[in-house]
């Protein structure tokens, strides 16, 4: 008899061992741009976090927040990896949208002028590169202007341009806006090249909500465990990030070809500011300064919400804890 179940359970072990594994479950997410902001995708990817999880993901390039935006309310990606204020605005609109994580705590920008604008003063009458005439990086340009003395439309004028941080110096080279802010490292790159450092925005807004991991939750709360399992991979990579920079920065130089020093420079900038949450959470602090910005901005009126209502953290929570953090 014993020799009977043996053989059977040696059989059933067999099967399960030569089972075909469970196929991967596809989801697809929009990206800004493909800089240093967002490197924790792509590092997902290529370290295969996600595959650790039996999740395909796709990465795709939507080089406008507010079409990003569209596209997950249309169902067309599961998430968006964008600043909260785009969030605020569609939930003041009547939508409904949540931040489940954090991807970049903070908004690292340095406002740089071309060859001929040495200072925030020469940029009356000029025209600014903005990734949108509203929210996230625009709204944080607005401000930091405003307390230097300059007024919008009063005193400069913007020209959009889509496809992040890399395609403003790009603009910026060319001639075709007097200045624009520029994320770390690539406004190094742009001072090494001649043009000016007018200011560091993160002086006046230090911390903020910029792009956060956001999602729709008529689609989030009926597929839970995927969300989770995709937060995991997240929260995988951020710890890689802050504990293997050398590795990080030879990715960042291999998938955006960013070169030394510059490469090193954005790692250890994100990493030692802690614009990489290193525990994937939201900054309900900073997300408190989105709000504030976007009164300014005339978005929100008295008296303000609080974060929460933008935001769900049990997803993130519940990763951490499966993680064992």
């Amino acid at each position: 008899m014993k020799k009977i179940l043996a053989a059977v359970l040696l059989s059933i072990c067999g099967v399960i061992l030569f089972l075909p594994p469970a196929s991967a479950q596809s989801l697809k997410v929009g990206m800004t741009s493909k800089t240093l902001l967002y490197l924790p995708f792509y590092a997902a990817q290529k370290k295969a976090f996600y595959a650790a999880e039996n999740l395909k993901v796709e990465l795709i390039l939507i080089g406008r927040s507010d079409v990003q935006l569209q596209a997950l309310i249309a169902g067309e990606i599961q998430f968006a990896t964008l600043n909260a204020d785009g969030v605020i605005l569609v939930n003041e609109r009547g939508g409904n949208l949540k931040v489940i994580a954090g991807v970049d705590n903070a908004a690292p920008y340095i406002l740089v002028g071309g060859k001929a604008f040495k200072k925030i003063d020469d940029l009356k009458g000029a025209r600014l590169g903005v990734s949108g005439l509203r929210g996230g990086g625009t709204s944080i340009l607005l401000d930091y202007l405003k307390s230097k003395g300059l007024q919008y439309p009063r005193d400069y004028s913007f020209t959009v341009i889509s496809g992040g941080t890399a395609a403003r110096l790009t603009a910026l080279e060319s001639g075709a806006v007097a200045a624009a802010i520029l994320g770390i490292p690539y406004s190094d790159i742009a001072i090494d090249q001649g043009f000016h450092r007018l200011g560091d925005t993160m002086e006046l807004i230090p911390t903020y909500q910029f792009n956060g991991v956001t999602v729709n939750p008529a689609w989030a709360e009926k597929n839970r465990a995927t969300v989770v399992k995709f937060l995991k991979a997240h929260i995988r990579t951020l710890r890689w990030i802050h504990e293997q920079p050398d590795q990080a920065t030879e990715l960042f130089i291999s998938e955006m070809g960013v070169k030394q020093p510059y490469a090193r420079r954005g790692i250890d900038y994100f990493t030692k500011n802690k614009i990489f949450p290193i525990d994937g959470s939201v900054t309900l602090e900073g997300l408190k300064v989105n709000i504030e910005v976007q009164a300014r901005d005339g978005v929100l009126k008295e008296p303000l919400p609080s974060p929460e209502r933008y935001v769900d953290q049990s997803y993130v929570r519940q990763a951490q804890k499966e993680l064992g953090l």
